[in-house]
């Protein structure tokens, strides 16, 4: 005999892993086609996963009314007899019919009885009867078992649930033919409007007029002359759908609201990584000394960003401009500007940075391979920036404006570090230069003319031990002690060879030549 004590009742749907472990049928399939049928235009996944859900509920709730219409629900202090059919919530919802009945055998118990009952999956067991001691199945209001007033609604479930069944629909959708997908919307392949070669020639034209865009699609539409007869909603969908399909034009809105652009008309830089960002990384891992790795994650390099963290939103971040991006009219999209900037999921994007002093605004691309915003040549050589300078980022009142400024002082003459090219190897000296505005002293490299650093570039390409290699001496020589802290090491190897911190602190270490002084400074040691 086997006892069901002290189980929860409960529905399939209520639980999560019923959710979690969702494969779409037949019957879900045939249900998301009516449903982007009956609405006549494309759908969201979330919507659909919300209608999905609901359409799980509803099937689950008619079931039950059915077996409820020819079943008892077990309960262990009732009778039953042979032939007489049951239907078992706490097992959910299972339904079967009793074809046997003995007595108990359990002097601890009292009298009871033992049905035997042969499930509709061909399953056998056997279960408690004509108990009348206490038992929460016993004190169970049957009625309360169809009532859908207590359940998690819809809503509710798609709150707790709604990433794996979105991921479940996807990958269902994905694999049918008879739906299209035009960004995170669904659509029926037979509801498209025609779109020919003619009118993505004129969507081509109408970009070009607008310097390449972005414009949405409702706006393309104007100058296209789709048949009247059809809706705009599905007129929209179908040119996504064409032009997503063609290399010419790129997708590039923050929201779900497509917006185009001419790919040809992007900048170069936004298609390829500049050079000055191509990095080179330690082969290998590497542990790092503890206070080496706390430094590497406070720098907040780009290259050691981990999107798959957990990111809280900020209203603004200060990032320190370092020579590779200083040359390349970048900034590092690290973790402190991913905290201010929008989550763009799409290859390129473009927004608007104002400057708070001018007002001015300029448009930036947010550029997901690689990692770095483009656009601020022209504003770094407006204000005179050195890298080591402090770049503030702010979110503005308005979507996808973010201001953007530096610590701005008096000009004035101080003694700095300059980078320059000397005998085919980088040389550093202290010099002084005008200085109009706040800079991380340890950080800050001045370089009169950065072709030079160019040309060593490209005559030869170092990698991360090379350059900490060649950087450290040309550090060290401007220190009495000949100390060098690795956060100059990091700021200056990164004048002829892009990595990120952890790469060059693993060079450091893997010599054995250096050796930490306190604070976070290095000296050559004695071999």
């Amino acid at each position: 005999m086997e006892r069901v004590l002290n189980r929860v009742i409960h529905r399939p749907t209520q639980t999560s892993d019923y959710w979690s472990a969702l494969t779409l049928t037949a019957d879900d399939v045939d249900f998301l086609y009516g449903f982007i049928l009956e609405a006549g235009r494309p759908q969201r996944t979330s919507d659909l996963a919300l209608a999905l859900i609901r359409h799980r509920v509803d099937r689950e709730n008619a079931e039950l009314r059915r077996k409820w219409a020819d079943n008892n629900v077990y309960q262990p202090k009732k009778r039953y007899a042979v032939g007489e059919r049951l239907i078992f919530p706490a097992l959910k919802f299972a339904s079967g019919q009793v074809i046997g009945v003995r007595p108990g055998n359990n002097p601890e118990l009292g009298e009871f009885e033992v049905i035997a009952v042969q499930f509709d999956d061909g399953r056998r067991r056997e279960f408690a009867a004509a108990y009348l001691r206490p038992h929460r199945l016993n004190d169970q209001d049957v009625a309360t078992l169809f009532d859908e007033t207590h359940l998690r609604s819809p809503e509710e479930l798609y709150e707790a649930h709604g990433q794996p069944v979105k991921a479940a629909l996807e990958a269902a959708l994905e694999r049918n033919d008879d739906f299209i997908r035009i960004g995170d919307e669904w659509f029926l392949r037979a509801m498209m409007a025609e779109v020919n070669i003619g009118h993505l020639n004129l969507a081509e034209a109408v970009l070009d007029m607008a310097n390449g865009g972005p414009l949405t699609t409702d706006v393309i539409l104007r100058d296209l002359g789709l048949p009247p007869d059809v809706s705009a909603k599905v007129q929209e969908a179908s040119l996504n759908s064409a032009l997503a399909m063609d290399p010419r034009f790129d997708e590039v809105s923050l929201n779900d609201t497509p917006a185009w652009f001419l790919r040809r008309l992007e900048p170069p830089e936004v298609r390829e990584i500049p050079e000055p960002l191509r990095a080179e990384r330690w082969p290998g891992r590497m542990t790092l000394r503890p206070e080496l790795a706390a430094l590497a994650y406070e720098l907040d390099d780009e290259l050691e960003f981990d999107e798959s963290m957990p990111l809280p939103s900020a209203r603004s971040a200060t990032l320190i401009l370092t020579f590779p991006h200083r040359r390349a009219g970048t900034l590092g999209w690290s973790r402190a500007a991913a905290a201010v900037l929008p989550q763009a999921r799409k290859p390129r994007v473009p927004v608007r940075f104002k400057d708070r002093f001018t007002k001015k605004e300029m448009t930036v691309w947010l550029v997901r391979e690689g990692r770095y915003i483009w656009g601020l040549a022209d504003w770094f050589k407006a204000n005179d920036l050195p890298a080591g300078a402090y770049i503030e980022l702010t979110r503005s009142d308005a979507e996808n404006v973010f201001w953007i400024d530096y610590r701005r002082r008096r000009p004035k003459r101080e003694w700095v570090r300059v980078a320059s090219v000397r005998d085919g190897r980088l040389h550093l000296e202290t010099a002084q230069r005008a200085v109009a505005c706040e800079v991380d002293e340890l950080m800050s490299v001045f370089v009169d003319d950065p072709r030079m650093l160019d040309a060593l570039r490209a005559e030869r390409r170092r990698d991360v031990m090379q350059a900490m290699r060649e950087a450290f001496p040309e550090i060290a020589k401007l220190s009495p002690q000949g100390n060098v802290h690795a956060r100059t090491l990091y700021a200056v190897v990164n004048t002829i060879t892009r990595s990120a911190p952890s790469d060059v602190f693993a060079a450091l270490m893997a010599v054995g030549t250096y050796v930490p002084v306190g604070d976070n400074y290095w000296h050559l040691g004695e071999r």
